[in-house]
């Protein structure tokens, strides 16, 4: 808590300074600049790379879970609206995604996975979801995909002062509201962001004379970062982020009524960067501190709890070498990280972790590019693969592009899979995948498409089942299961066309198919839909814009022999919604926009017994100056 209050203290008194000293304060209508970050983009070019805009994002600001569901080609399952909700791509696990904070990897040590519900929309300047492998620059879990969260520092000759308020009010009495700042300079730049959500979360079950019984939550995250250029050479960067969530857990039918548990959870977040560039060399270096904690309580009434906690220690050293002359780039990065963590049930555990990684990234001619990435990694428990990624390509025309990826990817087992009393494993084995992908596609100004075939052949895949092991029969453990193929397509596409002189209309879909097998049983992996897909609408004309959101979900096993009486169904949902910017100039801009959310009252589950809500509503007011 100390901690918090110098962090409040020392933002204030920065902010206060250097608003002082800018005169004139510069306005402009797009306050969010969505871009990939610079390096995620260079070593991308074999990858599909999805770039969430503004525009999307603002339809969608009722939570990071329903943002990614109806606009990427993310699985999510979401135990309940508002409940845990964990990503996953192209049919892996969610410990098989990475989420990348500034470029960190911030996975729980303890369970291996980040919760999206815990985060706010809005509240980051970049948002990317990249598919495909990516443990050469992101370590264990990167297989499935990447999605990262950047807040983006601005160094302007003119001084310019940026602001954002946001309010979201919605069915169940709920309430998301944020405040964002953002301050540029030629020397310096500021990110100050907070936010506060909370929900009651009573919501009827459809078809049904229950409610979501015991689901409500609250919680607000605070957000820094600035920069301060020392000179024309060298950049001090500071982040820091710091989440408070208190959440009750619903229950689930027949009896959602006997739910009574509470879940308290805390995170903080410190990177410390310092660059140095100098014509074809740059170098970089980071300190970073993160730490978690959780309290578990079975009667929230009680003071009676179980706890856990982790810490992560992390330092690295980038250094980037351009070869001009052959238009190439050689990346090293060397990092050691420190991590250890307890239960209530579990003692310290303590893990180290080294690693050398290169990358060589050439641009052969003006249309075609390849890259080449190796990694090396110890860890003090267990012999880690060597990995590596080779990715190309190619413009055969100048609208026309052929991608091409290959890697060996890998994740290390959690302290929950390995520790956890009476179910953890501590004979399990990293997993490990081989992975192809081979895309194509076509780019214009008003269109983009990107299909895509994709196959991950995993050995060793660590999965919780209630029959791992034959002397603990009934009780879930997790097991490293011999092999596991998933194959697929995965198509993406965006359409911009104006209809008339003054309607603009943007058409944005996104669909994966997926077989994931278990090589062993022949049979299909649980908690994979074979078919997702999802369709976005919208038309504008003026201060106006209407849109309208489709989502399509196949139906999942839940059981490893897929039994057909553990199925959830499949469902589609629908959203529509309409925008007004009752102020827009250079200076402000004023809007208002009604959502409503599941449009046709389809009564559907996401986790079997654990109805997601019927017909609801939501009214955003966004007034950025």
């Amino acid at each position: 808590m100390k901690n918090l209050i110098f962090v409040l203290l020392y933002i204030w008194i920065t902010s206060v300074s250097y608003s002082q000293q800018n005169d004139s304060i510069y306005y402009r209508l797009d306050q969010i600049v969505i871009q990939a970050n610079k390096r995620l983009s260079k070593t991308s070019k074999a990858y599909k790379l999805l770039k969430l805009n503004d525009s999307v994002i603002v339809n969608n600001l009722e939570s990071f879970t329903s943002l990614l569901r109806f606009n990427s080609p993310i699985y999510f399952r979401e135990f309940g609206q508002g409940g845990t909700s964990s990503p996953s791509f192209r049919g892996t696990s969610a410990s098989n995604t990475a989420v990348i904070w500034n470029g960190i990897n911030i996975n729980s040590i303890n369970n291996g996975q980040t919760s999206f519900n815990s985060l706010t929309v809005g509240l980051y300047d970049e948002l990317d979801v990249r598919s495909g492998g990516g443990s050469i620059e992101f370590g264990s879990g990167a297989i499935g995909g990447t999605i990262h969260l950047n807040d983006v520092l601005d160094f302007l000759e003119k001084n310019k002062l940026k602001h954002l308020i946001n309010t979201t009010f919605s069915s169940f009495s709920t309430i998301n509201t944020l405040y964002k700042v953002k301050y540029s300079s030629s020397n310096y730049a500021l990110n100050f962001g907070v936010s506060y959500n909370r929900s009651e979360n009573n919501y009827p079950f459809v078809n049904s004379e229950f409610r979501n019984t015991n689901g409500a939550y609250e919680n607000y995250l605070i957000d820094f970062s600035n920069g301060y250029k020392l000179t024309d050479n060298f950049l001090l960067q500071f982040y820091t982020t710091y989440y408070h969530g208190d959440r009750l857990f619903s229950g689930e039918l027949p009896n959602p009524t006997a739910a009574n548990d509470k879940y308290i959870d805390i995170n903080q977040r410190n990177l410390l960067s310092l660059r140095y560039s100098l014509k074809n060399l740059k170098i970089e270096t980071r300190l970073a501190y993160l730490y978690d904690e959780y309290c578990f309580f079975d009667d929230k009434e009680s003071d009676v709890f179980s706890f856990g906690r982790s810490d992560r220690f992390f330092s690295d050293a980038t250094i980037d070498y351009t070869f001009k002359k052959i238009n190439a780039t050689l990346t090293s990065n060397t990092r050691w990280e420190r991590v250890k963590g307890e239960t209530d049930r579990i003692e310290y555990q303590f893990r180290t972790e080294v690693s050398q990684s290169f990358i060589f990234d050439h641009k052969i001619a003006y249309n075609f590019s390849y890259d080449i990435k190796i990694r090396e990694d110890y860890n003090s428990d267990f012999n880690v693969p060597l990995s590596y990624a080779v990715g190309l390509k190619w413009k055969p025309f100048r609208s026309f592009f052929i991608r091409a990826n290959n890697s060996k990817n890998y994740r290390v087992p959690t302290f929950n899979d390995l520790f956890w009393p009476g179910q953890g494993n501590p004979n399990l084995i990293p997993e490990t995948s081989h992975q192809g992908e081979l895309g194509i596609g076509f780019s214009t100004k008003n269109l983009f498409i990107d299909l895509a075939y994709f196959i991950i052949d995993a050995k060793n895949r660590i999965v919780w089942t209630p029959n791992g092991d034959p002397n603990r029969p009934g009780v879930w453990t997790p097991i490293n299961l011999s092999k596991s193929l998933n194959q697929g397509i995965e198509l993406s596409a965006n359409i911009k066309y104006n209809a008339f002189k003054n309607f603009k209309t943007n058409l944005l879909l996104n669909y994966v198919y997926v077989n994931a097998k278990n090589t062993d049983r022949e049979e299909l992996l649980p908690f994979v839909p074979k078919h997702i897909a999802n369709v976005n609408f919208s038309v504008s004309r003026s201060r106006w814009s209407l849109f309208y959101q489709q989502l399509f979900n196949d139906k999942i096993f839940t059981t490893e022999s897929n039994s057909p009486n553990f199925i959830v169904d499949s469902f589609f949902v629908s959203n529509i919604g309409i925008n007004y910017k009752l102020l827009q100039n250079k200076k402000q801009n004023l809007g208002i926009g009604i959502k409503v959310n599941n449009l046709l009252n389809t009564d559907y589950e996401i986790v079997q017994n654990r109805p997601m809500p019927g017909v609801n509503y939501n009214l955003n007011i966004n007034y950025k100056f």
